[in-house]
């Protein structure tokens, strides 16, 4: 009475082990989803899976049923994912969605409030750096007018001579530094 008790006892641990087996590939199968892991990802995810399942399994076979390996501990991790995939798979699918989506909406959120609290805590200085560049981007601005008006004028005053002079000389050295890059 007491072997067909523990053997009872160990096929119904057996069938707890193969369902919480599935439910581990769920979830697997929603985080590779959710990370987009390429092939590479998901060969070194596969590996990992199976390791870290092989071991919970190895695990729960030894304190449930002392390690024993028999025909009922297979046809009890089968029937426990098979059980698993058709009557739980999809509510506990939804629900580990629904966790991943909100830790991504949670990290959106705390995205846009950090890039908030920088702008809050950064826009003094910005405005400070804003206020007294202002009047370098000014000086610069006139200079740059003033530079092309004197440009044009020393031209005009010269006649193009010295552009023309400049252009012989560029001809007349064949240095890579004096050569034009349309050439």
């Amino acid at each position: 009475m007491e072997s067909l008790y523990s053997q009872a006892r160990a096929f119904l641990i057996t069938i707890g082990i193969g369902a919480a087996a599935g439910f581990c590939f769920d979830y697997y199968r929603i985080v590779r989803r959710a990370f987009r892991l390429k092939k590479i990802g998901t060969c070194i995810g596969d590996a990992l899976f199976w390791l870290v399942t092989t071991v919970i399994v190895f695990t729960a076979l030894l304190w449930g049923n002392w390690g024993e390996v028999r025909l009922y501990v297979m046809i009890g991790l089968g029937l426990g994912a098979l059980l698993y995939f058709n009557l739980f798979s999809r509510p506990a699918s939804r629900v580990i969605r629904f966790k991943f989506f909100m830790l991504y909406k949670c990290w959106t959120l705390l995205k846009k409030a950090i890039s908030l609290l920088y702008m809050t805590v950064l826009f003094p200085f910005r405005l400070v750096i804003y206020v007294l560049s202002y009047p370098f981007y000014f000086v610069k601005m006139l200079l740059k007018k003033t530079k092309s008006k004197l440009s044009v004028f020393f031209r005009r005053f010269t006649g193009g001579k010295i552009e023309r002079v400049r252009r012989w000389i560029k001809s007349k050295l064949k240095w890579p530094a004096f050569r034009n890059r349309k050439e």
